[in-house]
């Protein structure tokens, strides 16, 4: 079969504990676990090379010049609000374009700085339905600039994006960086970003279902379907903004499974996060195909789709609170004890934090040896052998919390970590009973891991109240430009309207917008805020 280069298959059965784990013995699944395979397909990427061959041919034709550029919008037929500029030079010269928006923090811009006579130019963040006014600025290696104009037409917007309403935005404080947009990570349907005047000027053609990345070479981690109306996300793309295809991953969909156990409707076999480590390799959380489900990570290598590492939650946690757990179910009769809803990696020790809805709790744990490093949540409930992991402090116990990432030093001190999270304060299992759906809010704590201590040093939500609190997905993002947060409630009124806020140090609001009439289940699973042309990416033609 053309484009299948490599198979490999993992099985996950009856597994004795890995090492540094609290509970002897093995665990036993009511069924029996399933294969899990993933396959490296090619065949968009060999449909693309034949789009890639065209476009090199026109480069090539000498037809195309400073003042005939040809220009072809949508290149990979996945991104419908970027184009591909192609023409050649007689002397060397480097690039700068413009996307003209409705005012300077709107208007896009980057430099291509590589002299050459050759030029194959991505312009992303165009306007959709609308004549766009694009500057292209070209430099030779003497200094002098000419700058000519295209006009580039885009199609309207897809009608599955969400309604965007701006009820605040003051960019001189807003994390705006090089022309970085914000980016809706949905549940399903489309992922797009807008500007800070609410405009969308990104989405993908390609259905996305909550791991949406950015890679250490500036690529997308990209989970998507083999078609929009298949049924299953189990496709995992390295792809970029301008919709070119790096890496195909094919996942068997017969371990997949949604959040709610219907038999029918949209499924996922890697539910919830995915992340680069720092050897390349993918961190994925994946469902085994058991009758226990998003409690399994996978380590992918990145060149060869094998299956390198295999971590299974189960083996590090008390039996009882998988083989008797109660505090949710679904129609189809899976035991979703744990909900690992996020992984996020510790370069400071080879670690990784990962947060679990179900148990209310955020954890750290080695990645070399699997052994817990330490709990955050309510120790009530867990056995005594546990008790030692728990960090000391006065700090409220989370409840159903999401997105758990470790921050950049804030405090010039190297005992101390701190993580941002989401707290959707919804006591499942063991969390703060008595604010439980009060209130949702961003946490930042200190840990200082010498002493085993924590604190909390900064939140954002309780006084919302109820109005903003959110039962289900949600996310916070540390900006590095400024120190801002970028805040996501994304599951308001019942799933309705997603809100997203950026907010300071201060807790002042500066980005304030309410995402109205999506389809359903397309609401924001996260927030991020990127540039469309991030310093560590670089678009080559074939």
């Amino acid at each position: 079969m053309k484009g299948y280069l490599k198979r490999t298959t993992f099985f996950i059965g009856l597994l004795v504990c890995l090492a540094g784990c609290s509970v002897s013995g093995t665990v036993s699944n009511e069924t029996e676990p399933e294969e899990l395979s993933v396959t490296l397909n090619e065949d968009w990427q060999e449909d693309q090379s034949e789009k890639e061959k065209e476009y090199q041919e026109l480069l090539k034709s000498g037809d195309y010049n400073e003042d005939n550029i040809y220009v072809k919008v949508d290149p990979y037929d996945a991104s419908p609000l970027s184009a591909l500029l192609l023409f050649q030079t007689e002397e060397a010269i480097k690039v700068e374009i413009s996307v003209a928006g409705k005012d300077d923090e709107s208007t896009i811009k980057n430099s291509f700085d590589d002299y050459t006579t050759d030029h194959s130019i991505p312009v992303l963040g165009l306007y959709a339905d609308k004549e766009n006014e694009v500057t292209v600025k070209l430099t030779n290696e003497a200094g002098t600039s000419v700058e000519k104009k295209l006009t580039i037409k885009t199609g309207a917007l897809a009608k599955s994006i969400a309604d965007i309403e701006v009820n605040e935005a003051d960019t001189e404080k807003m994390a705006l960086g090089d022309s970085e947009l914000t980016f809706v990570v949905p549940s399903t349907k489309r992922a797009y970003a807008f500007d800070a005047n609410g405009d969308v000027r990104w989405y993908s053609t390609r259905y996305n279902s909550h791991i949406f990345k950015e890679l250490a070479n500036g690529n997308l981690l990209y989970l998507t379907k083999e078609a929009n109306d298949a049924d299953t996300y189990n496709v995992l793309l390295e792809t970029d903004y301008l919709g070119k295809i790096y890496n195909r991953y094919d996942f068997s969909s017969s371990s997949a499974s949604n959040d709610t156990g219907e038999s029918k409707g949209e499924m996922t076999v890697i539910h919830h996060d995915g992340i680069e480590l720092p050897s390349g390799n993918l961190l994925l959380t994946v469902n085994d195909g058991s009758n226990y489900i998003e409690d399994t990570m996978i380590e992918l290598n990145r060149e060869t789709g094998e299956i390198e590492k295999t971590i299974d939650l189960k083996d590090l946690l008390p039996e009882s609170f998988y083989e008797e757990y109660d505090s949710t179910s679904r129609e189809d009769g899976k035991i979703d004890w744990f909900h690992q809803n996020s992984v996020d990696y510790d370069e400071a020790d080879n670690s990784i934090i990962i947060s679990g809805r179900h148990q209310d709790t955020i954890m750290k744990i080695d990645y070399a040896t699997n052994e817990i490093k330490w709990i955050m949540g309510d120790s009530s409930g867990w056995p005594e052998s546990y008790q030692k992991y728990f960090l000391d402090g006065d700090v409220k116990a989370s409840g159903g919390q999401h997105a758990a990432i470790v921050l950049p030093d804030q405090d010039d001190n190297a005992e101390t970590t701190d993580i941002l999270y989401y707290d959707n304060n919804i006591s499942v299992t063991r969390g703060d009973e008595a604010d439980s759906e009060k209130y949702s809010e961003a946490r930042q704590v200190r840990i200082n891991e010498e002493d085993r201590t924590i604190e909390e040093v900064w939140t954002f939500g309780e006084d919302l109240g109820e109005a903003y609190f959110t039962k289900i997905i949600g996310s916070a993002r540390y900006l590095a430009d400024n120190g801002n947060r970028l805040v996501n409630f994304g599951y308001r009124e019942e799933g309705k309207t997603s809100s997203i806020m950026e907010v300071t140090e201060d807790g002042e609001t500066v980005l304030d917008v309410d995402l109205t009439d999506f389809p359903a289940s397309a609401w924001a699973y996260r927030a991020e805020r990127f540039s469309l042309y991030n310093d560590n990416w670089t678009y080559q033609l074939g």
